[in-house]
């Protein structure tokens, strides 16, 4: 499949479904929790920093198991579209956020190290979307990523497979996150569900349903890549050192900055 098929296919899957995608309106979302009011910029809500065209990126990644592998492709995908760059990721995951929020090796990793970019997934999240989990330990870990300068990203998970109404229902949390205190929301569950519905044989989910194969991994770190440079991933060039063809990496990249376009980030 070239390029222009991809674009010709995703422009009509788009406008079957209103060029919505997988989101849902604003009334639908609320239902995950009540939105506040947007609350001003203080001390305790800096504005979000702006560290897209930073030279070195230096990338914290904080989360539980959906994290593993994300900074292996990461960092190929910013050694061949940012060469001119210098990339360094550290990771730091096994963990939801709430169980490391008094840690203090994890605390000092963040304040004493000069990061551009904190990405925060581990959130966590009830699978019967029957419970909300208290979001105080995310809005404390966003908080002290503003404090020392760093972009932070919070990271929603991909849904559990055939479950694409979980992408919603999660991206909608961490949405309300963001309303309470500034932040990036890269969509990754959102992009999931987009590359689905255009190719419903792609084989992004392990065999427990549940965590990501390296192809599913892949996208995702698409998703955070634009999230971090503010480029868009359509136009990264095939790499075969990462997972999938040619065919599957153009998709990949279609959908991605789609998505992006529809739920924008970050509001610096």
């Amino acid at each position: 499949m070239n390029k222009h098929l991809i674009i010709y296919v995703l422009t009509l899957a788009l406008s079957a479904c209103g060029g919505s995608g997988s989101t849902k309106t604003p009334e639908d979302s609320s239902k995950v929790a009540s939105s506040p009011d947007q609350p001003a910029k203080s001390a305790d809500n800096l504005a979000i920093p702006n560290n897209q065209e930073s030279d070195p990126y230096n990338i914290l990644i904080l989360g539980n198991s959906h994290v593993a592998g994300i900074e292996v492709l990461l960092t190929n995908i910013f050694t061949h579209a940012k060469a001119d760059k210098t990339i360094n990721i550290e990771t730091r995951g096994g963990m939801f956020l709430d169980t490391i929020i008094n840690n203090d090796s994890i605390v000092e990793a963040l304040q004493n190290n000069q990061w551009t970019h904190v990405i925060l997934q581990g959130q966590k999240y009830s699978q019967s979307h029957s419970v909300l989990y208290p979001i105080d330990a995310t809005v404390t870990w966003i908080q002290r990523a503003k404090a020392i300068g760093a972009t932070p990203i919070i990271f929603p998970e991909h849904p559990l497979k055939n479950r694409p109404e979980d992408a919603v229902y999660v991206h909608g949390i961490h949405t309300n996150i963001a309303q309470k205190q500034y932040s990036c929301v890269a969509p990754i569950g959102l992009t999931w569900n987009k590359a689905l519905m255009l190719s419903p044989g792609l084989d992004l989910h392990s065999s427990d349903g549940n965590h990501a194969k390296q192809l599913g991994k892949l996208l995702t770190s698409l998703v955070l890549y634009e999230t971090i440079t503010g480029e868009t991933a359509d136009l990264l060039t095939f790499v075969d050192t990462l997972p999938g063809d040619a065919s599957v990496q153009a998709l990949f990249g279609q959908v991605s900055s789609q998505t992006i376009i529809e739920n924008p980030p970050c509001d610096f």
